[in-house]
């Protein structure tokens, strides 16, 4: 069918051939194409969410704050 969007060819090989083998037994109805598009926006999905799990962290991270020699009074009160 005639389109003007970007066509990406893909060989099916090792890993990606098991991969969408399995696929294709859970959703039977779909085409390969749908399956591998389907793959895609699953990856991207997870990728973002990592991405924004780790941003959170990295904003999170050094925002506790202990007072000077916290750990030294810590130290006092452990019996010798």
């Amino acid at each position: 069918m005639p389109t003007i969007k970007q066509r990406i060819t893909i060989t099916a090989t090792g890993d990606l051939e098991r991969i969408l083998d399995a696929q294709a037994r859970l959703h039977p109805d779909l085409s390969p194409s749908a399956l591998v598009a389907m793959l895609v926006e699953r990856g991207h999905a997870a990728s973002t969410e990592a991405i924004g799990r780790e941003a959170l962290v990295r904003g999170l991270a050094g925002t506790q704050s202990y007072p000077v020699d916290y750990l030294g009074g810590l130290r006092e009160e452990w019996p010798d």
